[in-house]
């Protein structure tokens, strides 16, 4: 196997097998280059110091994060797409141990302190099983997103799914999404700023890729209600959901998405605890390196996270 280091913008940018790798290994949706690239360029704010792992000429590892200095001054691993409605990994093929524990040890060996946040707690344990020296991870205390399997969806006759629209074309949906009316309710932050510059290009490279799917049921004085759904390949997220101020989604929203999820061969949706829509918690942790003192392993802390780029036009990857 060979690791290489994925440190300059075109490497990560012209990765090939990133997609394949993520459809393998039931990546996060901000995991794929849809997401994270726009991340990266409108929001990152560090070094690019992402490693990836090939054999036999195919991608069988990726670690996407980045490098950057903490309020104490020490130089820090995070995840590319990290934030506070987000969920991450590292991608390993096949679940390999092999894999998992060689990005780890290239992650580890460089002397930073790591910050790996919202790694289902699953997946997080198998990482402190596979490292080569000390990570520890520490659980959420309540959980940010609710699992709903589509295996147990049944489709409700009495939901009006004929008032709910999806919004397909990605000009339309940018439109739509950044109206001065709706910036401020669907999260796509004030104009001109980085954090208007990364939801529109999301948006856009997210819905050319098919990974991206707005649902709309009503359009009120020009507000409108909705749900912005990402997708991976069995896993989907509501990333945006804009309805009345403290209730829950429409049921018809609700039983769209579940349905197109379905369809797509998800077989889960993630739900933000917010939207109430019943299901199970989904934990998640937040993956750290450990420092020793007298013998205890301390928990290194979080910092927030920071600012970023300009705009710029995204593929479909």
């Amino acid at each position: 196997m060979k690791v290489s280091d994925l440190w300059v913008w075109d490497q990560l940018a012209n990765l090939k097998g990133w997609s394949e790798l993520a459809a393998n290994c039931d990546a996060s949706p901000f995991n794929w280059p849809s997401f994270c690239l726009p991340w990266w360029y409108e929001m990152g704010w560090g070094r690019l110091m992402s490693f990836g792992v090939e054999e036999d000429g195919l991608l069988v590892g990726l670690a996407l994060v980045y490098d950057r200095v903490r309020d104490i001054g020490r130089p820090t691993f995070c995840f590319l797409g990290s934030g506070g409605d987000t969920y991450q990994q590292v991608l390993v093929a096949d679940g390999r141990r092999d894999v998992t524990a060689l990005l780890l040890d290239r992650l580890l060996s460089s002397g930073r302190d790591i910050e790996l946040s919202s790694v289902p707690t699953e997946i997080a344990e198998s990482y402190v099983g596979a490292a080569p020296s000390d990570i520890a991870f520490v659980d959420h205390n309540a959980p940010r997103f609710i699992e709903v399997s589509t295996d147990s969806f049944e489709p409700d006759p009495s939901s009006h799914l004929s008032s709910v629209g999806t919004v397909t074309d990605p000009a339309e949906c940018v439109d739509l999404l950044t109206r001065p009316s709706e910036t401020a309710r669907w999260g796509a932050g004030t104009a001109r700023s980085q954090q208007a510059a990364f939801f529109a290009a999301t948006v856009d490279a997210s819905v050319r890729a098919g990974r991206m799917t707005l649902f709309v049921d009503k359009i009120q004085d020009e507000a409108v209600d909705g749900l912005l759904v990402l997708h991976g390949s069995r896993s989907s997220v509501v990333w945006r959901n804009v309805g009345r101020p403290g209730c829950p989604p429409d049921h018809s929203l609700v039983q769209a998405a579940m349905a197109e999820a379905a369809e797509r061969g998800s077989h889960r949706v993630l739900w933000p605890e917010s939207c109430r829509t019943p299901g199970q918690p989904f934990a998640l942790a937040d993956v750290m390196r450990a420092r020793r003192r007298g013998g205890v392993l301390a928990e290194v802390p979080l910092f927030a996270r920071s600012i970023g780029r300009s705009l710029k036009s995204y593929g479909s990857s």
